[in-house]
């Protein structure tokens, strides 16, 4: 079975999470429109002065982010089934706020059921959504209580906790898809710090 997911283990999460959320509310206008956007691309050179933490935990681990989002997913609306990317990519995808009892759902979904879209949700990012509903093969979920490495390329979805009553709040950094640690979760094992 393909490894799709593994939990990374960052001693101070919470803390650079609380970073990302400061970041969130009070240097970005991502929570302010009236329906907030699934997937938003966030400029590296902004975030990162706010987020000191962060940046120590990526100094000292190595890591050169080429891509940061922000995902925000309402209660009760789950995320569409879709893949980001049909070529293996592999991200740390973060925790921010709001995490705890909601689910992220890997599905094992052949590449002619997918579609390009032209973006998630208003951003300017391209995923490719599924064509065929039908009750696909489970490849695994997770409940985001720590940082993970998945595979963007594999079709996944997020439902909230069911008693969630304020957004779903995470965010995901990508790198140099020649590294290869964009290329296989396997490569992350004997990574962590």
């Amino acid at each position: 079975m393909k490894l799709v997911y593994k939990f990374y283990d960052v001693d101070n999460h919470q803390a650079i999470s609380n970073e990302v959320y400061n970041y969130v509310v009070n240097h970005s206008d991502i929570l302010t429109a009236s329906t907030p956007v699934f997937f938003n691309d966030v400029a590296i050179h902004s975030m990162l002065p706010h987020t000191p933490m962060l940046v120590d935990f990526l100094q000292q681990s190595s890591l050169v982010p080429n891509q940061i989002a922000v995902v925000v997913v309402p209660p009760g609306e789950n995320s569409e089934l879709h893949v980001d990317t049909v070529d293996p990519y592999v991200r740390l995808l973060w925790p921010v706020k709001n995490c705890t009892g909601a689910r992220t759902k890997f599905y094992d979904v052949p590449r002619e059921c997918l579609k390009l879209e032209h973006d998630i949700l208003g951003s300017t990012s391209l995923y490719y959504t599924v064509t065929e509903h039908q009750k696909w093969a489970s490849l695994g979920e997770i409940e985001l209580t720590q940082p993970v490495v998945f595979d963007a390329s594999v079709a996944h979805t997020v439902y909230p906790a069911p008693d969630a009553t304020e957004h779903r709040i995470s965010f995901t950094m990508g790198f140099d898809r020649d590294l290869p640690i964009s290329k296989s979760v396997k490569a992350w094992f004997g990574f962590q710090r």
